[in-house]
């Protein structure tokens, strides 16, 4: 049993993730998880040697949390222990390339003990002689997705300087995540905090809750229906442009035509979209792992039939708001907004947007080693609805729309994602098209289709 170093509260965010991870059944969807394929030869005890001094250099990952009898939630430190790196296949046989996606999704689904940890898994599988896979695992009340591709830059760092026969000396992280609990808790009996929390509640009184138009009776079991985006290059270049135009950025257009996108499928126009932030507004915190990331509720005004551009000029206005209001947790936003008073509101936001940065860039680890990030398996991510995008350069954007399993039949799905393709496509092209002559499938003609016909 590893030793206990020191123990203070949890940082809200903590508190938010132990309370969701005790009322779920499933939990994998608060699991942060990604695969590298590793090309060539592959040492796996400098492999195992790295990812411990993963755990060594940030407390994160080596953090359980215990509830006291009052109710108070702290977070422990603990010793560092070695990391228990699975192997599958290592002794000569090949795991098929198919399977190698429900591997990860195994080592997600897995459940997590909290209180006891570990809260990080490993496990390198073997696809051929020259050919690996290693999956990485967290729970997401120590880790985010900044967090993620910062644990395998450093991995790949010193993994590249111990098979060069190096000691791996990456520079220390400036603060440990234990620093940001303490400061934030004290900045949330601030004054800023309190001129936050004002901001929200003007911002989100009288919204009314997104109501997404569920499927009657949708398979109740099984992955989540989910259907892939993809833009070409030239359309991503050409809504890149767009925005510069219009003084927006990339992710401000693509969330502009998301929320016209579900206007129209929803028939609602003041409606809000939840969207992920980083939370890193600290140079400090950029190295460091942990929990740092928000969430923040842009609310859409889609009311007297906007072209796009109209739109894209709400949404961008409302987007920077927010990011100047975004270190007040959005735990705290639902618990104290105005209208979190109606119980009905509860989920004002059951719809998100993302725009995802790769895990890692390819790279060459040593002569003959390379690495590359695999796509993890797509998911809701906890949300009714979710849609999420990355760019890769030279390839354009790709993606997904995913629902919740058990809140759409996959065929409504694939209408969403095409609806949102076609939006997006007219946005690349000026996006002068008013809202309501947007080519979306709404009300009886979704019905029809997901029938197949049946009025």
């Amino acid at each position: 049993m590893p030793r206990d170093l020191y123990v203070l509260p949890a940082s809200p965010g903590q508190e938010w993730m132990w309370l969701i991870h005790h009322m779920l059944r499933d939990a994998s969807p608060y699991v942060i998880a990604g695969m590298v394929r590793i090309r060539g030869p592959v040492d796996p005890g400098a492999l195992g040697r790295s990812l411990d001094l993963l755990v060594e250099r940030h407390e994160a990952l080596r953090t359980v949390f215990r509830m006291d009898p009052s109710g108070e939630l702290s977070q422990v430190v603990r010793q560092a222990e070695p990391v228990d790196l699975a192997r599958c296949g290592l002794d000569g046989t090949d795991t098929p390339r198919d399977q190698v996606p429900e591997l990860l999704r195994e080592l997600a689904a897995r459940p997590f003990d909290l209180s006891r940890g570990p809260l990080l898994r490993a496990s390198l599988t073997r696809l051929g002689p020259q050919d690996h896979v290693l999956a990485l695992a967290v729970h997401h009340i120590v880790s985010d997705g900044w967090s993620m591709r910062l644990m395998t830059s450093e991995l790949a760092e010193a993994y590249r300087r111990l098979t060069a026969g190096h000691v791996p000396d990456l520079p220390e992280p400036p603060l440990q995540y234990a620093d940001f609990a303490v400061w934030h808790r004290e900045w949330l009996t601030s004054q800023a905090a309190h001129e936050h929390l004002a901001y929200w509640r003007r911002q989100l009184d009288g919204a009314s809750p997104l109501r997404l138009p569920l499927d009657p009776a949708p398979p109740a079991a099984g992955p989540a229906p989910t259907a892939p985006l993809r833009l070409g290059p030239a359309t991503t270049v050409a809504l890149t442009e767009t925005a510069r135009r219009h003084g927006a950025s990339l992710f401000m257009l693509l969330l502009t035509a998301y929320a016209a996108t579900l206007a129209r499928f929803t028939g609602q126009r003041d409606f809000v979209v939840t969207v992920p932030v980083a939370g890193r507004s600290r140079e400090e915190l950029t190295r460091t792992v942990g929990l740092f990331v928000n969430t923040l509720p842009i609310r859409v005004d889609a009311s007297g039939n906007p072209t796009l551009l109209e739109l894209l000029r709400r949404v961008r206005l409302t987007c920077l708001e927010a990011y100047d209001h975004q270190e007040l947790p959005y735990e705290r936003m639902v618990r104290e907004a105005a209208w979190q008073r109606d119980r009905d509101n509860s989920r004002l936001g059951p719809a998100m947007f993302a725009l995802r940065v790769p895990l890692l860039a390819p790279r060459r680890l040593t002569g003959d080693t390379t690495v590359e990030v695999l796509e993890p398996p797509p998911a809701a991510g906890g949300m009714d609805l979710l849609a999420e995008l990355a760019e890769t350069p030279g390839e354009g954007l790709h993606g997904y729309v995913a629902g919740r399993t058990g809140t759409f039949h996959p065929d409504t799905v694939r209408l969403l994602a095409g609806s949102l393709t076609t939006v997006l496509t007219i946005a690349a092209t000026g996006g002068g098209v008013p809202l309501e002559e947007l080519p979306v499938t709404v009300g009886a003609a979704r019905r029809r289709s997901v029938r197949g016909g049946t009025p």
